[in-house]
Order: C-alpha cells, then structure tokens, then sequence
C-alpha cells in the first residue's frame, strides 16, 4: 500500500510540472514593443471646391475636371507600435510620401508652345510633338499616429487601423511628358513655385492581415485609404489631395 501511495505521488508531481503555463506562454509570445518599415503603392488624386462661387471658378473647375485625372505615388517610412495588449496598439512613424494628379495625354496641334524654355516643338532629330501630359507630385514629410485593432489567434489574424497623419509639404515638382510623331518621348522635371499650404491633416483607414512568422516578426498587408482634410492652397479654385494604396509593412518585436 505504501509503495503505491509512493509512486502516484510521483506521477502526480511529474504530471503537474510537466503542465504547460499558459499564461505564462503567451506573456512570453507578446512584444510590446515593435519597430517596422514600410512601402504603400498609391493611386493619387484631388478633389476640387470652388471657393469664391464664382462662374468663372466652376468653369475653370470642370475644365480641369475633365483633363485631369489620378497619377501613381508612393508613401514609404519607419514606424514604432505600442502594444497594449494583443489586441490593441498604438502606433507613430515618419513617413515620405509622393502624392498629385496628372493631365491627361493630349493631342497636340503642330506649332503649339509647350515648352517653355524650347517654344516651338521640333526635337534635334527633326520630330514634331504629337501629344503631351504634365503630372504634378507633392512632396510631403508625414507623421502619421493610428490605433491598430487585431483579431483572431492563429498566425495569420485580421486587422483594421484607424488614424491621422499630419503632412508636412516639402515641395512641388512638374513633370512634362512629351511623345513626338516618330515614337520617341521626352521627360522633363522641374519644381513649381506656387505657394501651397505649408501643413494638411489626412485621416486614414485600412483592413487586411497581419503574418506573425515567429514571436518578433510580423508582416502587414494592409489596403489604406487617405484624404487630405485641408486645402491645399488659397485660391478661387482649390484641391483636396487623397490617396489610396497597398501598405505593405514588416515588424521586429523589441520587448
């Protein structure tokens, strides 16, 4: 009878050590803490207002209505998450951000001045201009802050952010795109001098899945939608700059 008692007192004990904690186990997978980068392809354009009423300003409004149109940019950057818990972050970064619009390709009359600096429209090979567009980048320093919702316990859970980011305009540049008659085409940038607002306020939203390969990295495929709340400019006929795009970002757990 003793030697019984004895051994399921054994079995017992080894029984109860070899128990995994499960809290235990889950402080240890949580990082509070993680620091990341990230890439977003954008499709960028604006949204025009009149702002003085005018007729004038709504003419001008849909002309550029229907000759403008979106443009591709980017926003790309370093970020910093703060876990509260393993559902709820919050998160900061800086970020740069190339966002505008483009006209559309026209059709050109031969002997049009496009060209500034050339005037009229020959090119060294003797090639007249066919067609031409302008696209318009805004370059901005953004600082965006969101908080970050997850879902789900697996490796791959759902995601959603909701937030704002301040943008800090650095500069605007032109671009002309000019196609000639014989096929060849010819690319010139140069910075606009226009006096655009110096800061704008873009709230965002974004859904998709979060990949948590091991306990520290974790990699973010996130659709993001972004629209400038302010003007961009005091004019008769101003522009309010949105953006949505693909954020791709990958994360490294600190603590």
């Amino acid at each position: 009878m003793k030697l019984i008692t004895f051994l399921l007192t054994i079995l017992i004990t080894v029984n109860l050590y070899g128990q995994e904690n499960p809290e235990a186990t889950a402080n240890a997978n949580f990082k509070k803490i993680q620091i990341g980068v990230n890439f977003s392809p954008d499709y960028c354009f604006r949204t025009l207002k009149n702002n003085d009423g005018s007729a004038t300003s709504d003419m001008i409004l849909k002309l550029r209505n229907d000759n403008e149109t979106g443009k591709l940019g980017y926003t790309t950057g370093l970020n910093i998450i703060f876990n509260l818990n393993k559902n709820i972050g919050i998160g900061a970064g800086i970020q740069y951000s190339n966002k505008g619009y483009q006209l559309k390709m026209e059709d050109l009359t031969y002997g049009s001045m496009i060209d500034p600096r050339r005037g009229f429209t020959n090119n060294p090979s003797g090639a007249t201009i066919a067609s031409a567009k302008f696209i318009y980048n805004h370059h901005y320093i953004d600082i965006p802050l969101k908080v970050n919702f997850n879902f789900g316990k697996k490796k791959i859970r759902f995601i959603t952010s909701v937030g704002v980011a301040t943008n800090i305009f650095i500069t605007e540049t032109s671009t002309s795109v000019l196609k000639y008659d014989d096929g060849t085409k010819d690319r010139d940038t140069q910075q606009t001098t226009y006096n655009y607002n110096k800061v704008n306020v873009s709230p965002f939203i974004s859904a998709g899945i979060d990949w948590k390969f091991n306990d520290r990295n974790n990699l973010k495929i996130e659709p993001t939608v972004r629209y400038g709340a302010l003007k961009i400019i005091d004019a008769p006929v101003t522009g309010y700059l949105w953006n949505a795009g693909l954020n791709i970002s990958y994360y490294f757990g600190l603590k």
